[in-house]
């Protein structure tokens, strides 16, 4: 959930879902098929299922039936800050850093391959 929630910096609290999910919640999903947990974002809503969208990937995860959902992000705590996850500024993040971080990640991976060139290991 990179920009909003960094890995293993950011604590972040959960509780569990009662009543309707919105689109821009922010979730905790039980994914069975690749065995993980994961928070993304809910991006749409069908009456017996959720689409989600990590704002750090390049595609959607999937849909999932909402059995798998076991809470929503209600604050990201990142040293003395606390951020509450709004939907409607977290959608804005969320569409503007899809296309900015497909950009950043091939940046990545060109320049990468170049430094190696440029200062090999000994």
């Amino acid at each position: 959930m990179f920009p909003l929630v960094r890995y293993q910096k950011d604590y972040v609290s959960i509780i569990p879902v009662s009543g309707a999910l919105n689109v821009g919640d922010i979730v905790l999903i039980a994914d069975l098929q690749k065995d993980r947990y994961v928070l993304h974002r809910v991006w749409e809503l069908a009456p017996d299922r959720v689409l989600t969208w990590g704002d750090n990937c390049d595609y959607a995860d999937g849909w999932f039936p909402l059995d798998r959902i076991w809470g929503k992000v209600v604050l990201v705590e990142r040293g003395k800050r606390t951020i509450t996850p709004d939907r409607a500024a977290g959608m804005r993040l969320a569409r503007f850093w899809h296309p900015v971080g497909k950009i950043w990640r091939w940046a990545g991976r060109v320049s990468r391959p170049l430094r190696r060139k440029i200062h090999p290991k000994n």
